[in-house]
C-alpha cells in the first residue's frame, strides 16, 4: 500500500472535530455520503520517541538483578508464593466452526 497523500484541514473545522474525536478515542471512523461509506479515518499510530525508548529500557535494565540480595532458596520460595497466590488463568477454549476445520482438511493442514 502506498503511503497516503496529507491533506491540511486546519481551516476545516468539522473535520478537524473528528479527527480530533478519532484521536482522542484510538477508533476508526467511516465517513459516509448519502449512506455508502466513501473513506476512512483512522487513528495515526505515533511513534515513542527516543527519549522514551532510552527511558523504558533504563527502567527495565535496573529490574535485572532486584531480588540478588535474596538467596536463591528464599527467591525459589517467594515466587512459589506468588505463583500459588496468584488467580489461575483459565483454560484458553479454541471455538473453530465446522467450515473452517473443512477447509484445514481440505487444503491437508491438520490442527
Amino acid at each position: 500500500m502506498s503511503q497516503p497523500t496529507p491533506i491540511d484541514i486546519t481551516n476545516i473545522p468539522e473535520l478537524v472535530r473528528i479527527a480530533e474525536e478519532v484521536e482522542a478515542t484510538n477508533k476508526p471512523r467511516v465517513l459516509k455520503r448519502d449512506n455508502t461509506p466513501i473513506a476512512m479515518l483512522t487513528p495515526v499510530k505515533k511513534n515513542q520517541s527516543h527519549q522514551a525508548k532510552q527511558k523504558a529500557i533504563k527502567e527495565a535494565l535496573a529490574l535485572a538483578g532486584a531480588w540478588k540480595d535474596l538467596p536463591s532458596d528464599r527467591m525459589e520460595e517467594e515466587l512459589d508464593r506468588i505463583r500459588h497466590s496468584s488467580k489461575s488463568t483459565p483454560p484458553l477454549e479454541l471455538r473453530v466452526s465446522p467450515r473452517f476445520l473443512r477447509r484445514c482438511t481440505l487444503r491437508g493442514r491438520n490442527i
